[in-house]
């Protein structure tokens, strides 16, 4: 794991640390400007790239953004003592299920904490058991009772497995280790294919002594299974490892193998079986048992006479056909992105200010970057007035000059209003270069009015795109359930853009919808949505879920050269 990564999962602890603290203060009824001054300072310690230990050893605390004096004395008692007083002491008066219930999508605090205190339910498992028994018909109605049972489903899913990031970082760690040793691995499963979220870490190597070192690497837990080739194990985070060894001659087809779906391992192994051979993890054998393939994963794609599918695609979802008839996508991939088109700075929610933030930009190799600050509707992220956006337009010439021909462009990511029209007027908004819209606030509308709000925004004259469309944070909150057939519609009547948001608890819109914009000839901007420099490298993370799409370089907006890019804005 590197450097930007351990600062990134020490600062999440802390900043998990103030989130918990603001929910736990919150299903208390506490002041709900308290509450969000708790979720403002986690977000900015979440967002830095400074590692949050080094900043409090030089006692700059209060120098992070929405971090005063109160909230940066618990930071300090946190990383002084591994425990939060303040914390037990809240805990002790509020009921104790209360913080768990309230991660149910559709639970408030108010809900949970009746739940809790007046009926005694202090877990999402009592919960379960006393909607599946009809305990709680007399509280929720049968429509109610369903959505409750469904978020507890999914949110018992989740927490069964990792963010990307997180599982990359496992993986990384445990690489470092087997190199240390000499012996080399290479990653499988849902993590090499790019999904949004992992369950089990798999891993391959060619050499045996692998499935030992496993066994004995630092922070395993438990070892499940232990044989010649293959040893599983539970680390004490809590994840599964299996780690299998393979002969030199194994390796492509094995990579093949442990990477599909199963789906899509079922499609290759029934076209093996339809020319009379078998197909498995350990090659490919034609009807009297040679080896006809097996050393690399062209060797198999190519003996079973298709074209090399990419990881990101083996899902069952058409590659396997259009292998088959040599129309597989020419992927889009990192480098052909030439630049950034959502991100936040200081003016807004962001942590650190617009000329660090472009000149890391710039030390990317981008063209450009759209600075995409919130708009004054998002007073919980410092959202910009038009005075101070005229005065963050000042900086951005300024800077201009000095960076070109790099280029920053003036954006804001503008609130879409309960109503769907748009924080502020269409004369103001036709000076940005470039305008994203976003739903942030009530969320608690039907269906059919959250999307008419989308609709309304695709349709205004002075918006480019619609930024992170369903609005999700993965394990946290379900997406809104807009209708995005009538947004995706709207967006290819408007000639407008749809993001992918590259944000790991975000990466909205998903593959699946991705791939349908896609196809209807909706272009996508794959953006970081960065509140930092280092977030910058989130959009690694929406580009997997444009390759996982189907999504060519021409599908995507920010491929574009400045010129081209400012041509299509027009």
């Amino acid at each position: 794991m590197n450097r930007h990564q351990m600062t990134t999962l020490r600062n999440a602890e802390v900043a998990d640390l103030l989130d918990k603290l603001g929910d736990i203060l919150e299903s208390g009824g506490e002041d709900r400007f308290k509450v969000i001054a708790y979720h403002r300072a986690a977000t900015s310690v979440r967002n830095m790239d400074e590692a949050v230990e080094q900043v409090w050893k030089e006692k700059r605390l209060e120098d992070i953004q929405y971090v005063g004096q109160g909230i940066a004395k618990k930071i300090d008692e946190y990383l002084r003592t591994g425990r939060l007083e303040a914390l037990e002491r809240i805990k002790a008066k509020i009921p104790p299920g209360a913080p768990k219930l309230m991660k149910v999508q559709g639970i408030g605090p108010r809900t949970a904490y009746r739940l809790s205190h007046d009926l005694g339910i202090t877990s999402v498992g009592d919960l379960k058991s006393a909607l599946e028994a009809g305990r709680l018909d007399p509280e929720f109605g049968p429509r109610v009772r369903e959505s409750f049972l469904v978020s507890i489903e999914k949110l018992e899913n989740f927490e069964r497995r990792m963010l990307l990031p997180e599982a990359e970082g496992e993986f990384q760690k445990l690489q470092s280790y087997f190199g240390a040793l000499g012996i080399e691995v290479m990653m499988a499963g849902s993590l090499r294919r790019g999904k949004s979220t992992v369950g089990d870490i798999d891993i391959l190597s060619i050499d045996p002594r692998a499935i030992d070192a496993m066994a004995g690497c630092p922070g395993v837990a438990q070892v499940l299974e232990r044989g010649q080739k293959r040893t599983s194990v539970k680390l004490e985070s809590g994840v599964q490892v299996d780690v299998r060894a393979f002969a030199p001659e194994e390796c492509g087809a094995a990579l093949v193998y442990f990477t599909g779906s199963k789906d899509h391992n079922i499609a290759l192994r029934n076209l093996a079986i339809g020319k009379g051979w078998k197909l498995n993890e350990y090659g490919l054998f034609g009807s009297g048992g040679e080896r006809l393939a097996g050393e690399t994963e062209d060797e198999v794609y190519r003996g079973l006479g298709m074209r090399h599918i990419p990881p990101e695609l083996r899902e069952n979802r058409g590659e396997v056909e259009a292998s088959l008839r040599d129309e597989l996508p020419d992927l889009v991939a990192f480098d052909d992105i030439k630049g950034d088109l959502q991100m936040h700075t200081t003016w807004s929610d962001g942590s650190v200010d617009l000329s660090e933030m472009a000149k890391a930009a710039k030390e990317r190799g981008y063209e450009y970057i759209a600075v995409t600050d919130h708009s004054e509707s998002v007073r919980v992220a410092n959202g910009l007035s038009k005075e101070r956006f005229r005065r963050q337009w000042k900086e951005i010439d300024r800077l201009n000059d000095e960076l070109a021909p790099f280029r920053i462009l003036k954006g804001a990511e503008v609130e879409i209003k309960s109503d769907g029209s748009v924080d502020f007027d269409k004369a103001f908004l036709d000076e940005f270069d470039i305008v994203g819209a976003s739903l942030h606030q009530n969320f608690r509308q039907s269906a059919e009015k959250l999307t008419e709000r989308a609709v309304s925004a695709l349709n205004h004259p002075s918006v480019d795109f619609l930024c992170h469309p369903t609005n999700r944070l993965i394990g946290r909150r379900e997406g809104n359930p807009i209708d995005l057939r009538r947004v995706i519609a709207m967006a290819k009547e408007t000639g407008k853009t749809l993001e992918v948001d590259g944000q790991p608890q975000r990466l909205d819109l998903d593959d699946v919808w991705a791939r349908r914009a896609m196809e209807e000839g909706v272009p996508i901007a794959v953006d970081s949505d960065a509140h930092s420099p280092g977030e910058l490298d989130n959009i690694g993370y929406g580009v997997m879920v444009a390759r996982r799409a189907w999504l060519k370089s021409k599908d995507v907006m920010n491929t574009n050269n400045l010129r081209r890019l400012l041509n299509a804005l027009s």
